[in-house]
């Protein structure tokens, strides 16, 4: 072989590798529905509906259409050619995201309901509380339809739970999946449906994790904000609403970022991202905890303790592990992190601009949901950043497809991976909430690690690791020292503290 064909060939080769890895990883362009450097809305006279329908060639569909007016979303570099805007055909800005959404009423009017309708178009507070009710009532064996509590303006917090109806729930362990903690990211709420609509569509695939867990899925954290965003102004919806509201406006903007609400390490940053200034779109709120909807969310994990958990957001393509808020120390050996970066190498996105990744944060932020159950109950709780920020709803099936092995991964890591599940208990078989100290692992917060006090349960996924000395505390009993493995067997270990006898 001549140097010349040598080197022509590794060029080739290196060439085809690098063709073969663009066409393997596919993409799909960022273009937000409401992005006007992309679209624009028209807002189009009853007058004139079929002089559009002309020019557009019946092939621009309305997306909303009201008695006086029809609207209708158009490409920015189609408008010249089009001839618009015109008498009777308007650029309009500022509308609230029903006018864009596309379907959103032909959903609201269906009478007829399958759990395909659940993936046919974005959805607001409304249309989640439908869907979710409507679920429960096709599935009654494998769902649970469930109100965790009210929203600032008194609207409810409607969730999901997926798990067998015919397996007792007393040796079952939580898992929660919420999305729409800010409304305006409307596409977050498509990851919580897919997780419903995944386990459903295949249940008696995934009928060994219906057997051992229940899956919360609460779609929508901010009824409030979504109310917004959706019907009275796009600008908003990423805080929650504000009791006595009547029109929201930018200037008025009220409510709370809820997820800078969470009282671990409330108002401890200085960031631009999350304040103590009320107008602001971080606004943390007056207090940690401050907000129905933070309560609603720590109440449902203090009955529940959730042995992990995803908060989807958007749209930086990431998934944030936690401890994500700057200054905060991870306990060691980290239990979060080598999971986490599992989860990520197992994602391809179809980000056209970066690659999916594990980190701790992508900017300082304080108050976060999934710090705090992190801290409160060691639950491995991450934040997922989807891949895009509301797309055409044509282009959201691939993109929660393409992250659909962070749930999937996870919720297979409780089910199978190494773990330590105890029933703690006293003589007579009550259950104890108990102190649970680790011979070997550091904490740098002061956290505690305690048994449920209704069942006795403790639950911790230690996602690679094996050996384990523990011992377990409870005043006014014995101390038990614990030495052994973790296991991935689904059983749990009884351990029993007897009372101390007092000295004579």
């Amino acid at each position: 072989m001549t140097g010349f064909f040598r080197v022509f060939l590794l060029g080739f080769l290196f060439y085809s590798t690098i063709v073969s890895c663009s066409i393997l990883r596919e993409t799909i362009p960022s273009r937000p529905l409401n992005d006007g450097s992309i679209s624009v809305l028209l807002k189009i006279d009853k007058n004139a509906r079929e002089e559009f329908e002309k020019v557009t060639s019946w092939e621009v569909p309305y997306t909303f259409i009201e008695k006086d007016y029809s609207y209708a979303v158009v490409h920015r570099e189609k408008l010249k050619a089009y001839g618009f805007p015109k008498e009777g055909i308007n650029i309009v800005k500022g509308m609230p995201f029903k006018y864009y959404s596309g379907n959103y009423q032909d959903s609201l009017s269906e009478s007829i309901f399958a759990l395909a309708d659940i993936k046919k178009g974005y959805k607001d507070n409304i249309l989640n509380s439908h869907y979710l009710y409507w679920v429960h009532r096709l599935f009654p064996k494998h769902s649970q339809y469930k109100i965790i509590g009210k929203s600032s303006r008194g609207r409810e917090i409607p969730a999901i739970l997926l798990t067998d109806a015919n397996v007792s729930d007393e040796d079952k362990i939580s898992v929660l999946f919420n999305c729409a903690h800010h409304s305006n990211e409307v596409v977050s709420v498509e990851h919580c449906y897919d997780v419903i609509y995944e386990l459903l569509a295949h249940k008696k695939k995934y009928g060994d994790l219906f057997a051992k867990l229940k899956i919360w899925v609460v779609p929508i954290v901010n009824p409030d904000g979504s109310r917004v965003f959706w019907h009275e102004n796009m600008s908003m919806g990423r805080k929650n609403g504000y009791p006595g509201w009547g029109q929201v406006t930018e200037k008025d903007n009220q409510g709370v970022d809820i997820n800078r609400n969470y009282p671990f390490f409330w108002g401890k940053t200085k960031s631009n991202h999350t304040s103590s200034v009320s107008n602001s779109i971080f606004f943390r709120g007056p207090y940690p905890g401050s907000e129905p909807e933070t309560q609603a969310m720590m109440n449902l994990a203090e009955k529940e303790r959730f042995a992990a958990s995803i908060s989807y957001h958007a749209f930086a393509n990431c998934i944030l592990v936690p401890y994500t808020i700057d200054g905060t120390s991870n306990p060691e050996p980290d239990l979060v992190w080598s999971l986490g970066k599992r989860i990520a190498s197992s994602v391809e996105s179809k980000n056209p601009n970066h690659n999916f990744s594990a980190k701790k944060n992508i900017y300082g932020v304080d108050g976060v949901d999934q710090d705090y159950y992190f801290f409160k109950y060691g639950t491995l709780a991450y934040l997922l950043e989807s891949s895009h920020l509301n797309p055409p709803y044509s282009d959201v099936p691939k993109i929660v497809e393409s992250l659909r092995p962070a749930w999937m991964i996870l919720l297979e890591e409780i089910a199978d991976g190494s773990k330590l599940y105890f029933k703690i208990k006293d003589e007579h078989g009550n259950p104890i909430a108990a102190n649970i100290k680790y011979d070997k692992v550091l904490f740098y917060h002061g956290e505690v690690r305690t048994s449920r006090k209704e069942d006795g349960m403790f639950f911790q996924s230690f996602p690679g690791i094996r050996g384990i000395k523990l011992k377990v505390e409870k005043e006014g009993y014995e101390t038990v020292n614990w030495e052994g493995t973790t296991w991935r067997f689904w059983k749990a270990v009884d351990i029993v503290l007897k009372k101390k006898v007092p000295a004579q």
